[in-house]
């Protein structure tokens, strides 16, 4: 039987005591300073009322206080739930509410609020020189639940994962064997602290090995992090990685220690693993997760659409709407067993009932198997029924963006009264572009047939999204994102900052003056940059349409 997660601490702890375990932008900890930490805040946590079996929500940023609460949560045999500090206390307490006993746990005072008789404890930096130890601690084994996993409710109410010790140690050894991962790599995640924290530590403490973590979010920072701590996998979105990407042979860093990089998240195209590569010299490596599978349970290949791999200890099938297994080829909704599946959703019979059945789980997600491969499809519950004819959304959106004028793009059914539902489609184009519906309908029928076309074309100036990266698919259409010319002037190619400093004179007509020596600085922060280059009078009509904007206002 699996250990416990604070057990492996203890181990590690024992085993390589100054070996560097954690690494953040104001300090380095080993497994024996982790350890050392922990069982503090485990003393302080104590002290502050909290028992076995109550809940912890941990308010934190990517820095060591979140896996030192991690484990210090564990070995008291409470319950960690990590909670976004930009949720609203009252969409906070939908998740967190649902508890008596339970305590907020934040850092140095965050801007964090307090719910009606919520018991709150905020840390400083002064847990890391503390030594006290915890008393009277629990006997706990593998199959206590101890870690909540709150959905990201991106399909519906966020849904509450309780997963065990065991289960969350059996993907992360699946993980690591699967991928190759070794003692030696140096991990990186810059996914959010919510929704799976865990995956921003627990590879590293599995094998002994060093995680970084920091809070710098614009790419020629975080560049600078990856070269200065020597960092060898990455763990990130497809979006984030292709910023990261664009700079990659631009600035003076050495990233030669980079030899993986993992997109998950969200759906990474051929052609994005290709491009990447090619910027980076780095494979890109698409994996496929779930909060109810504990983490990575599928795992693709460099330059390759779909997954080829199953992350060793699950076991996985494609079946029909009606749960019939299907065959070899053909598509259908994925359900996976194994170890680290967890069992049910926290007080939500009902849903459990509809997800969990005899070992398996149904994971909602719709593939087809393509030589050997996984390629997925879409959400079950995003499949349009257009006439009794069904269209995946995604097959249309990848079709959308394979226009070079459109840089983002989400397919939703509506409604329609004989049809039954009809695909609309909302599309963010390239600052300055203009695109008629006829035109892009004449489009997309070189790669759609007639069926899968929208019936509603909308240009919007962008797509609603979630606190993790991803499409809000609920908001589309009925929240308007305001666009931010300032913002878009900031994420432009490097090449188009400079030319705009040599051509200091046009933003003149902004307004207030110009200092030519703001654009370089601004270079250094930069949010990310087009793909390539620009002609000069594409250029000019850009400048001219930023500064129109900006005269608006």
């Amino acid at each position: 039987m699996l250990g416990t997660v604070h057990g492996l601490l203890e181990k590690r702890a024992a085993g390589t005591p100054q070996a560097v375990a954690l690494e953040d932008d104001q300090r380095k900890l080993s497994f024996t300073d982790w350890w050392r930490v922990s069982c503090h805040v485990a003393s302080l946590l104590q002290k502050a009322g909290v028992r076995q079996g109550h809940v912890v929500g941990v308010v934190s940023h990517r820095s060591s206080f979140l896996p030192v609460t991690f484990t210090a949560v564990s070995m008291l045999g409470a319950k960690f739930v990590s909670l976004n500090p930009d949720w609203p206390v009252q969409e906070r307490m939908q998740v967190f509410g649902r508890w008596s006993d339970r305590l907020l746990l934040t850092w140095d005072n965050t801007d964090c609020c307090s719910g009606p008789d919520e018991m709150t404890l905020s840390l400083n930096d002064d847990i890391f020189g503390g030594s006290e130890n915890p008393v009277d601690l629990p006997d706990l084994n593998g199959d206590d639940e101890f870690y909540l996993n709150v959905t990201s409710a991106s399909t519906g109410q966020a849904k509450v994962a309780p997963t065990t010790h065991a289960q969350l140690l059996s993907n992360t050894y699946g993980v690591t064997a699967t991928m190759g991962l070794t003692i030696d790599d140096v991990h990186l995640s810059i996914f959010g602290v919510f929704g799976h924290p865990h995956e921003l530590f627990m590879r590293g403490l599995f094998l002994g090995g060093r995680t970084v973590l920091t809070e710098h979010r614009y790419p020629r920072d975080l560049l600078n992090v990856i070269s200065k701590t020597g960092v060898t996998a990455i763990m990130a979105l497809p979006t984030q990685l292709m910023t990261l990407a664009h700079l990659w042979k631009r600035i003076d860093a050495d990233l030669q220690s980079v030899r993986l990089a993992e997109a998950g998240g969200m759906y990474v195209s051929e052609d994005f693993a290709v491009n990447f590569t090619e910027r980076t010299d780095v494979e890109l490596i698409p994996v496929w997760g779930s909060t109810e599978t504990s983490g990575v349970a599928l795992i693709g290949e460099s330059g390759v659409q779909g997954f080829t791999a199953v992350v060793e200890g699950y076991e996985i099938e494609l079946r029909d709407l009606s749960g019939n297994r299907m065959d070899e080829s053909g598509s259908g909704e994925l359900w996976i067993s194994g170890s680290a599946v967890v069992k049910r959703y926290m007080g939500d019979r009902p849903q459990t009932e509809e997800a969990f059945l005899d070992g398996w789980y149904r994971t909602g997600d719709m593939f087809r198997t393509e030589n050997g491969r996984l390629v997925f499809l879409g959400r079950r519950g995003g499949l349009i029924k257009a006439a009794g004819l069904k269209v995946y959304p995604l097959e249309v959106e990848l079709a959308i963006l394979k226009h070079p004028s459109i840089v983002d793009a989400c397919v939703v059914g509506r409604d329609h009264p004989t049809r039954g539902e009809m695909p609309s489609a909302y599309i963010v184009t390239r600052p300055g572009i203009e695109l008629t519906v006829a035109g892009m309908r004449a489009f997309l029928r070189q790669f759609l047939d007639e069926h899968k076309i929208p019936r509603l074309i909308n240009f919007v100036h962008g797509l609603p999204r979630s606190a993790n990266g991803k499409i809000d698919r609920k908001a589309v259409g009925t929240r308007e994102i305001v666009p931010d010319f300032r913002g878009e002037l900031l994420r432009s190619d490097v090449e188009l900052v400079r030319l705009i400093n040599q051509r200091a004179e046009l933003m003149n007509e902004i307004g207030g003056g110009f200092d030519p020596t703001w654009v370089d600085d601004q270079v250094d922060n930069a949010i990310g940059h087009n793909a390539g280059p620009v002609s000069d009078s594409s250029i000019r009509d850009f400048i001219r349409f930023i500064i129109s904007e900006l005269r608006k206002r």
